[in-house]
């Protein structure tokens, strides 16, 4: 199968196929967790019309408008989609973080609820791509919101800027720029903006006087200013008061106290136990956490790697893990806004759910969040860490309807928020997968072909008809097609016969039209009318593609 040509295809049949008649759902009878009262707003009704949300309506109050697909979601509960503040997918894209394996990683992300990611440092050339699939949604992916590195010439003899920067030198490439005080910030910030990037991520080793100049070169140009919180030589202190907006890695913080913190956290060394004496001592980290209040300053602990290589770390992972929590819960007793970093991928550590669901996990249980903190953290407090918190992160009027559908209430037990019975991206229903309540799989591969079950029109994952004309069926079916398609890398070019059910034969032509944009080839195909269908379905495709 010809990658390329399965994504160009994508490309082709998402923009005839996003030019259909608006439509507007009503999810009735939904409690809503707002992130803003951290309270349930019971029996709502969400109003989606097309990608946004139109209105939150009290569940007794008539639906408004004409052709408003109602779907029940009693005793359900809604979250925002999630947000990983601290990811990597374009590291070594020609290695572990190549196409491929990133789409899958974007796809189980976005299936588990993740619905935003902030990317913390790679090849643009790879982000961008992913990014304009995403935004598009020709692939299943969070949408990507991604970072240039900003850091002194000796950071880029680093092996993974070597890999992000492959065909090009470390340092002198627009999303990995080497910086001292002779640098033209405005030529830096021009050019980060021509990659896409939404900020620059201050890594390493930038001396003091250069935060604050940073902040106001990349302010000026409209990017976002993240950091560290250790930079080396600048420490906390300097990438606070220089206006640094996000600082990521909770430990870090202790490079307030530990005068040679760069040789533990970078080079593996350990620290004299004075040093890890004094590093505990909280007092002598009052102002700087009071100052972090002050200057609005989001945190970004990303608690998950930590506890997860701690083992593998020994004594000194230990160490890193104890800083990280006390730090945490320093900045929530200062009321300092705590987002939801991972800084890792739930396959690294055999895990078959988003590592954001562990991160908040991990706020509640280890730091002293609530449940509803904890989302609040992952979804309105995310969105704002990228400045996207006017359009995303709340369920809301006029914003973006991302939304996560839960099967139990998550403010008891933030492990509910794992239960999960439909994602919402873009006001589109996500396929998830197959269903275990069906007697079927929707795909299986066999003698080199990748034989499909049929798909009706339904929203994915609902016994819900996406409309009651054949050609909104026709085209939702084609959709859940090609959902399924992904999961094996392949598209509609690939498929090689197709079997059409119809409802009623009439129905023959108008079935044509919404089917035919979905190939430039056609395959091979029968058609036949039926006594009946699923759902009273209008039609039912079923397909077979080459593997």
């Amino acid at each position: 199968m010809n990658t390329k040509r399965c994504l160009a295809l994508l490309v082709t049949t998402a923009c005839l196929s996003f030019t259909a008649a608006s439509k507007t759902l009503a999810l009735k009878n939904i409690n809503i967790v707002n992130v803003d009262t951290l309270k349930i707003d019971k029996l709502k009704t969400i109003l989606i019309e097309d990608d946004k949300i139109k209105a939150i309506l009290d569940g007794k109050k008539r639906i408004p408008g004409k052709d408003v697909i109602t779907i029940d979601m009693k005793d359900k509960y809604a979250i925002p989609g999630l947000i990983d503040t601290h990811v990597h997918h374009a590291t070594s894209p020609d290695d572990w973080d190549n196409d491929q394996m990133t789409r899958t990683r974007l796809r189980n992300l976005l299936r588990g609820g993740v619905t935003s990611v902030r990317d913390m440092g790679g090849d643009t050339r790879a982000l961008s791509s992913l990014k304009r699939r995403a935004d598009n949604d020709l692939i299943q992916s969070p949408d990507i919101y991604y970072s240039v590195i900003i850091a002194g010439q000796e950071f880029f003899s680093d092996p993974r800027t070597i890999a992000s920067a492959k065909g090009q030198t470390p340092g002198a490439v627009d999303w990995m720029r080497a910086v001292d005080d002779k640098t033209d910030l405005d030529e830096v910030m021009l050019k980060a903006r021509g990659t896409g990037a939404t900020g620059i991520k201050i890594y390493a080793k930038v001396p003091p006087a250069l935060m604050g100049k940073l902040q106001k070169a990349a302010k000026k140009h409209g990017l976002k200013v993240w950091s560290h919180v250790f930079v080396g030589p600048a420490r906390p202190v300097d990438a606070i008061e220089g206006g640094v907006e996000t600082i990521s890695h909770a430990p870090d913080i202790s490079s307030h106290v530990v005068d040679n913190f760069y040789q533990l956290r970078r080079e593996g060394k350990h620290i004299s136990e004075a040093q890890k004496k004094e590093s505990f001592e909280l007092a002598r980290y009052q102002e700087l956490m009071t100052l972090m209040k002050e200057k609005g300053t989001l945190f970004d602990p990303t608690l998950t790697v930590f506890e997860m290589s701690k083992e593998q770390r020994g004594e000194r992972g230990e160490l890193m893990y104890q800083w990280a929590k006390i730090f945490t819960r320093m900045a929530h007793e200062h009321d300092i806004k705590i987002a939801t970093g991972t800084d890792g991928a739930s396959d690294q550590y055999q895990l078959d759910y988003p590592l954001v669901q562990k991160e908040m996990q991990l706020l509640v249980n280890d730091i002293g969040l609530t449940p509803l903190e904890a989302i609040q953290s992952a979804t309105t407090i995310g969105a704002e860490v990228i400045g996207i918190e006017n359009s995303h992160g709340k369920i809301k009027a006029d914003y973006i309807a991302n939304l996560v559908i839960l099967n139990k209430d998550p403010s008891g037990n933030i492990k509910h928020a794992l239960d999960i019975a439909h994602v919402i991206k873009n006001g589109e229903f996500i396929h998830r997968g197959d269903s275990k309540e069906l007697p079927f799989v929707s795909a299986k591969p066999a003698a080199g072909m990748l034989w499909l079950s049929g798909q009706i029109g339904n929203f994915p994952s609902t016994m819900t008809l996406a409309g009651e004309d054949i050609e909104t069926q026709m085209t939702q079916a084609m959709k859940n097609i090609g959902a399924v398609l992904q999961e094996y890398d392949l598209g509609y070019s690939d498929i090689v016969k197709c079997t059409l059910m119809l409802a009623d034969i009439k129905d023959w032509p108008a079935a044509n039209k919404a089917y035919k944009p979905f190939f430039q080839s056609l395959p091979a195909r029968s058609a036949f009318a039926t006594s009946g269908l699923a759902l009273n379905a209008k039609v039912e495709v079923e397909c077979s593609a080459e593997l």
